[in-house]
């Protein structure tokens, strides 16, 4: 089952490809014309393109995020558009932010007194270690 109305989806995802990247949207414009007239049934299976609008997505459903991502979660546009908590790169952030603190975190959890600079410190001799 299809979360949200694909025609509507198509709709904004074009005006908003356009208007933040015009050269991919002219080129994805090109490449569907050169499409040949069966294409729905070889890439989709089904014998009319407007069937498709009823296919169920393969995997769990992510918004096609185009707009270009604010650092700041209130006014990003990415975030505002999934309708959840974050948009993909603000995940990402979130998922270095914790990568990078978890020792920090792990070394203040064993040894309240221990100091910032002395866990950065060994984090680094520890980088350097692994490359040299």
């Amino acid at each position: 089952m299809t979360l949200h109305d694909p025609m509507a989806t198509a709709d904004d995802l074009w005006r908003r490809l356009v208007e933040h990247q015009p050269a991919v949207a002219a080129a994805l414009a090109l490449k569907v014309r050169e499409l040949p007239a069966d294409w729905a049934a070889r890439s989709l299976g089904v014998a009319r393109p407007e069937a498709a609008l009823v296919l169920p997505s393969s995997g769990p459903e992510h918004r096609v995020e185009v707009e270009p991502y604010d650092t700041d979660w209130e006014s990003c546009p990415a975030c505002a558009e999934t309708h959840d908590v974050e948009c993909r790169y603000h995940q990402g952030f979130v998922a270095g932010h914790g990568s990078l603190h978890k020792p920090l975190l792990d070394a203040v959890a064993l040894d309240p007194e221990v100091a910032v600079r002395t866990v950065l410190q060994q984090l680094a001799d520890d980088d350097e270690e692994m490359q040299g």
